[in-house]
């Protein structure tokens, strides 16, 4: 009997020292998770995109204004957006209000405990901000994720690798660089599946209120994110009522309400509506012109164009270039975890499938863990089905999320599908060919979460694969000049009223203004009126020591209008001209110092002093590698200009840019702004 006794003993001390290892391990993978993320999210810029700007705008007019409107902040360099809609004549975000208006209240306490503002303190504020909105949570969704492995699974390689892959592989990773919604319900939705677990893990007898509690406001918090997670709310409430309708009645349900009230309250202040901004998609709230500058909504661009078919939409979410499995293959499990959900037995027998040594707990009842896990494994599928299929419906706006490095709609999701993937790793820890795969799978996975780290604004390294193979094409459609352009200024004006025309820009460089340059358009005689034209160039410089310039160049006007190279439309009446004095002239034409093409290349809204309204452009640009001599090293010169018909010579703006061609650096930039001109320009743009 004493031989058994120590033997026995000596199991149990082995099966403490295995445990006590196996926590430490996990909690060093939090730690580290935790401290790379921070990382990396200290080298993050702030302002990353129009989502994040968005809510930052809405951030500091509430810290700074006391307002939900964006009117002030959004004309600031660097801060604008197209993420807001327009109301009674101001710009509010689009973006719930509440999350916002939680992380204006921490913006503005650490305003007040360190003096630091958002414009001369941009990066560390926003730094400090998103590591209590982000990286904490994310920390403790962690730690929670490490105890709903615990309960779902007695194979310590799963509770290992599956908390690896939460830490490492999801693309949860990248947004957690920037503000937004995704990462904050992510967070929560974990602590959601702990506490259902917990209340469907707990003898009826002794189940603790605060499960009830805490599934309450995590599910009512995650669809105050994310709006699709009201599904989540009523399941949880429907699992919860079954188990204890008494705690779910005084637990869960105030809980519940806390977010939901404030979502409500919240939205109410910030717009006057109870429907949140986003039901006013395709309405005139999003579509607007303003001072003749159409919102973003109006016409647009890249992947936001709607360009798939329902079937096509969903070929790329699920296995495209924005693929769940495509992206992040470990998902693939997930599907396979489900299935199992079909055949998993959680009779009596399922005794000799716990690891007892896990089993602490004696309020628990040993069948009911794997009840559990097969309830959460229904609740993933039947969630994720009806969210992609309610995405499926919005076919006015199939943009996979927009410009970001994966489906951010789905982000929320992650935990549902953490949990799918476990009855397979339990699987997988019993052979070494199949934690091999799970293991190649989960790198694959990582390599997607890790890959967009400094930006999640981007799209994914698929789709920027796909797009450079030509399988797919998300591209504006082609802006056409009216003819071949090969200089800065597309037309020659015409004299009104027997006065020449002529346009006047303000020359700057590094935002100092240095100069004036006035282009006058005269023709050569009344014989040659539409033929030889005499294009008068002064400079007028600010500085009373230096004197004005002025320049003189012939261009044949017919030559020029059907689109013929400066070379062949330029004259010269002066016999003595140099060959030096003929190239000078040319390279000033073409804003180049040789004949390149310009390309047209965007559409573009200039404000100009000419009026309120903005000038609709073109925004063209040609490009030249170039070096005097063999002993000059070549360097990069880039022009471009915005083209409009509003004003006389056709150009509302020129850039002028020389770089190193090695390292990128800017040598020299300059530009040119239309300050005055003759004909004026039209008060109002044309319809």
């Amino acid at each position: 009997m004493n031989r058994h006794a120590d033997s026995t003993d000596l199991l149990d001390k082995a099966n403490r020292d295995s445990s006590i290892s196996l926590r430490t391990t996990q909690i060093l993978i939090v730690v580290i998770a935790t401290l790379l993320h921070t990382v990396f999210l200290s080298k993050a810029k702030p302002l990353q995109s129009a989502n994040d700007r968005s809510r930052w705008c809405t951030v500091w007019s509430l810290a700074e204004r006391g307002t939900f409107q964006i009117d002030e902040i959004r004309q600031r360099p660097g801060w604008d957006t197209i993420d807001m809609v327009h109301v009674d004549d101001h710009f509010y975000s689009t973006k719930p209000p509440l999350l916002t208006s939680v992380v204006t209240g921490i913006t503005w306490c650490l305003q007040r405990i360190t003096g630091w503002n958002l414009f001369d303190n941009l990066q560390p504020l926003t730094f400090l901000v998103l590591v209590l909105v982000n990286i904490v949570p994310f920390a403790a969704s962690l730690l929670i994720w490490i105890a709903v492995l615990n309960r779902c699974s007695s194979q310590p390689w799963t509770r290992l690798f599956g908390l690896a892959i939460a830490a490492f592989g999801t693309l949860v990773t990248p947004f957690l660089m920037t503000l937004n919604n995704h990462t904050v319900a992510a967070a929560s939705t974990t602590f959601a599946i702990y506490a259902v677990i917990r209340i469907l893990q707990s003898k009826e007898e002794s189940r603790s209120s605060w499960p009830f509690a805490l599934g309450g406001f995590s599910v009512a918090w995650t669809a105050a994110n994310e709006l699709p997670a009201f599904l989540l709310v009523a399941i949880a409430f429907v699992l919860a009522y079954r188990c204890s309708a008494h705690k779910t009645l005084l637990f869960f349900v105030p809980a519940a309400a806390i977010p939901l009230i404030a979502f409500v309250a919240s939205n109410v202040i910030a717009t006057g509506s109870l429907k949140p901004t986003y039901a006013d998609y395709g309405t005139d709230k999003y579509r607007f012109v303003i001072d003749g500058v159409p919102s973003y909504w109006m016409n647009p661009q890249g992947v936001d164009q709607n360009l798939d078919t329902p079937l096509w939409y969903l070929f790329h979410c699920m296995v495209g270039h924005h693929g769940l499995f495509s992206l992040t293959p470990i998902a693939l499990f997930a599907l396979l975890g489900w299935l199992s959900a079909f055949f998993m037995r959680t009779n009596s027998s399922d005794h000799d499938d716990v690891n007892h040594e896990s089993v602490q707990d004696p309020l628990v009842d040993l069948p009911s863990r794997k009840q559990a896990l097969r309830t959460l494994l229904w609740l993933g599928l039947l969630v994720s089905t009806v969210v992609v299929g309610f995405y499926l419906t919005r076919t006015q706006n199939y943009n996979y999320g927009g410009v970001s490095c994966g489906l951010r709609w789905a982000l929320w999701l992650t935990p549902l599908w953490l949990v799918g993937i476990v009855p397979v790793l339990d699987l997988c820890a019993k052979s070494q060919i199949a934690r091999v795969i799970a293991v190649l799978l989960g790198l694959a996975s990582m390599y997607s979460a890790w890959q967009p780290i400094d930006n999640p604004w981007r799209q994914p390294w698929l789709f920027q694969y796909m797009e450079h193979r030509g399988w797919i094409d998300y591209s504006d459609p082609p802006v056409e000049l009216k003819k071949p352009l090969w200089t800065w200024f597309a037309s020659l004006p015409e004299s009104a009223d027997g006065e020449p025309a002529w346009i006047e820009f303000t020359v700057a460089q590094s935002g100092l203004t240095l100069r004036t340059v006035r282009l006058t358009a005269q023709p050569v005689s009344k014989e040659q009126r539409n033929t030889l034209i005499k294009l008068v160039v002064r400079e007028s410089r600010g500085d009373s020591k230096q004197t004005d310039r002025d320049q003189t160049i012939l261009i044949d006007a017919q030559q020029f209008n059907q689109g013929a190279p400066p070379a062949d439309f330029m004259r010269w009446d002066n016999p003595n001209v140099t060959v030096e004095e003929q190239q000078d002239d040319l390279a000033f034409v073409r804003g180049l110092p040789r004949k390149v093409p310009y390309e047209a290349r965007v559409t573009r809204y200039l404000k100009t002093p000419l009026r309120r309204e903005a000038l609709h452009c073109i925004q063209a640009a040609a490009h030249v590698t170039f070096g005097k001599n063999d002993a000059e090293k070549p360097m990069n010169h880039r022009c471009d200009v915005w083209l409009t018909d509003d004003v006389p010579f056709g150009v509302a703006q020129v850039e002028f840019r020389v770089s190193d061609p090695q390292s990128g650096a800017t040598l020299f930039q300059e530009r040119w702004t239309v300050k005055d001109c003759s004909p004026k320009v039209n008060p109002y743009s044309m319809p």
